[in-house]
């Protein structure tokens, strides 16, 4: 007997749900490092640069968590033209993988000072 999870019917082709396996973590893990900085830092102390401190304590992370959220950003077009094409075959990984992608380009998107007292 198969597994249903092996057998899943998917609109993304294998190479394109590989890739965003590979960037995903590095990816998510910075944009909510950014995010974090946008929202509750810029609320609680003002003003900011944001990624200054990141950039300075750990250079490492931000240079490849800049490559893993800008890869997943351009991941989304890709993506959204399989899942036009072939959506009678769209799966809830699918929708849940694009979503993800869309969250992390929203927090990378949103201007630094959006959430700073007027």
């Amino acid at each position: 007997m198969l597994n249903p999870v092996l057998t899943q019917q998917s609109a993304l082709p294998n190479w394109l749900r590989l890739s965003w396996l590979c960037i995903s973590p590095l990816g998510f893990a910075f944009a909510g490092r950014i995010a974090w900085e946008k929202t509750v830092w810029t609320i609680k102390r003002g003003p900011q640069m944001v990624g200054f401190s990141l950039v300075h304590i750990h250079p490492t992370f931000f240079i490849f968590g800049v490559l893993g959220a800008s890869l997943l950003m351009v991941w989304i077009i890709p993506a959204a033209i399989y899942l036009v094409a072939g959506r009678s075959r769209i799966s809830k990984t699918d929708v849940l993988m694009l979503i993800c992608a869309g969250l992390v380009a929203t927090a990378m998107i949103i201007p630094d000072h959006f959430f700073a007292a007027k």
